[in-house]
């Protein structure tokens, strides 16, 4: 029997949920696909001109299994290659404006990277954006410091597709991001796939990779709110447009859904939440 996942957006959580989360409860009828129209998926090829080691992601933080930074860092200082980034991670601490700042995902056990304030920008939602070439070296088994070589974007390295508020405002928002985090869950196998496709909107690549990440360890009965978190600056109105996005919202037909259509959604299936 599927499930359907009622994680998005964060308001139809009770209030006691923010902070855990919401569970899943098991549907009483089986719960169909949605019937979405199909994305493109536009190829990146890499420029003989880039660095040996290339990460343009979003770091979910956590274990170094799931986290493509910590995997493009650690393998650019045993190799004593230089790294491009072009990364977003999420973090609640302070980060200064200059001079050198330590970087780390708001995740249990994550990676700790020391960068030059310079290559750091502050984006929506306490998304921070590391943006350059590097000398990396490794200090102890998470942490690493990044010497600048150049802070020049390869804009050809940059997914294509819908920024983050054109996701998150899509009359489709829900029912596109949420099964993408449920088929994500099911095949880690499709995350490469998944990067081309989404990263243009980091917040929205983050909840993603959050939530898939979840429901993989809960055996599919626990969500969390993070989607929620990724899109709440955007459909609360307070985002401005300007997300970081590393593409320029290439998609078609992401337009923004109205507040009724929003209410309509969560009234009709606020039920179904657990809790």
């Amino acid at each position: 029997m599927s499930r359907r996942l009622l994680i998005f957006p964060a308001a139809v959580c009770a209030s006691g949920l923010l902070l855990s989360g919401c569970a899943v409860n098991e549907s009483e009828r089986p719960e169909q696909r949605p019937s979405l129209s199909p994305e493109e998926v536009t190829p990146v090829e890499t420029p003989d001109s880039a660095p040996p080691v290339v990460v343009v992601d979003t770091s979910p933080g956590g274990a170094k299994d799931n986290d493509p930074l910590w995997q493009g860092l650690e393998k650019a200082a045993a190799d004593g290659e230089e790294a491009y980034l072009n990364v977003y991670l999420r973090t609640f601490n302070d980060v200064a404006d200059s001079g050198e700042v330590s970087l780390t995902p708001d995740m249990p056990n994550s990676v700790t990277v020391n960068v030059d304030a310079e290559q750091v920008s502050a984006h929506e939602g306490s998304f921070y954006q590391v943006l350059g070439t590097f000398e990396v070296e490794q200090l102890g088994d998470s942490a690493f410091t990044l010497t600048t070589v150049n802070g020049d974007e390869i804009a050809e390295l940059n997914p294509q597709g819908p920024d983050s508020q054109a996701r998150c405002t899509a009359d489709d928002a829900q029912d596109r991001i949420e099964l993408a985090a449920s088929d994500l869950a099911k095949d880690p196998d499709q995350r490469e796939d998944m990067r081309l496709r989404w990263a243009a909107a980091p917040e929205v690549w983050w909840g993603i990779q959050q939530t898939a990440l979840s429901l993989r360890d809960s055996d599919g009965d626990f969500a969390g709110d993070f989607l929620g978190e990724a899109c709440g600056p955007y459909r609360d109105g307070a985002g401005s447009g300007d997300d970081g996005g590393s593409g320029d919202g290439s998609g078609a037909g992401d337009g923004s859904g109205s507040d009724d259509d929003v209410t309509s959604n969560e009234d009709s299936e606020q039920s179904e939440l657990g809790g």
